[in-house]
């Protein structure tokens, strides 16, 4: 079995297996790499295996970007462009810091308005908003009132990103998912 051992002065040896199907044996100094990945052989086939039915399952969605709830092939060319009727995203040179940038911009002026509008509706006041790239969660609300959003939302549909606001904005009220939260 193919893989990189990496010493390094840790407590507990760990394996980590990459969606790129590397893996990696992360190991204490006076720890066998080689030991543990023979213990450990079954499970990282299992977790292999796992990985490629994903990429099996996902093969046809790799040049796709979810955008507002919807598929938009994504095509390589000269200058960025999005065009909602066709559902096409022109990306030039495969530039992600482009992409990153517009989808930053485009949630960024729906939740100046959003945010502004749904706070004045419940009669709650914020104090800061941020969007922020977000691995577990799609939006929180701080003790201090500022709002963290997710950058992910662009993927979902606008009447989601429109509850999530809402919820966020709902903490201000009731900081926590109590009766009394889910009844306000």
């Amino acid at each position: 079995m193919k893989y990189t051992a990496i010493i390094r002065n840790v407590k507990y040896p760990r394996i980590e297996i990459k969606p790129s199907g590397e893996v990696r044996v992360i190991v204490p100094p006076e720890a066998d790499p080689e030991e543990l990945v023979r213990l450990k052989s079954e499970w990282i086939s299992r977790k292999l295996r796992e990985i490629d039915e994903i990429r099996n399952q996902f093969k046809g969605l790799s040049d796709k970007l979810l955008l507002n709830g919807e598929f938009y092939e994504v095509i390589r060319g000269e200058e960025f462009s999005v065009n909602p009727k066709f559902k096409v995203l022109i990306l030039p040179k495969n530039d992600l810091k482009v992409l990153k940038r517009w989808l930053k911009d485009q949630l960024r002026r729906e939740l100046d308005f959003k945010v502004r509008l749904f706070a004045s509706i419940l009669g709650v006041k914020y104090r800061k908003v941020y969007i922020r790239f977000q691995r577990t969660k799609w939006a929180s609300c701080s003790k201090k009132g500022n709002l963290s959003f997710n950058l992910m939302l662009m993927a979902l549909p606008e009447n989601l990103r429109d509850y999530i606001i809402i919820h966020e904005l709902a903490h201000l009220r009731e900081p926590r998912h109590t009766r009394r939260f889910w009844g306000s």
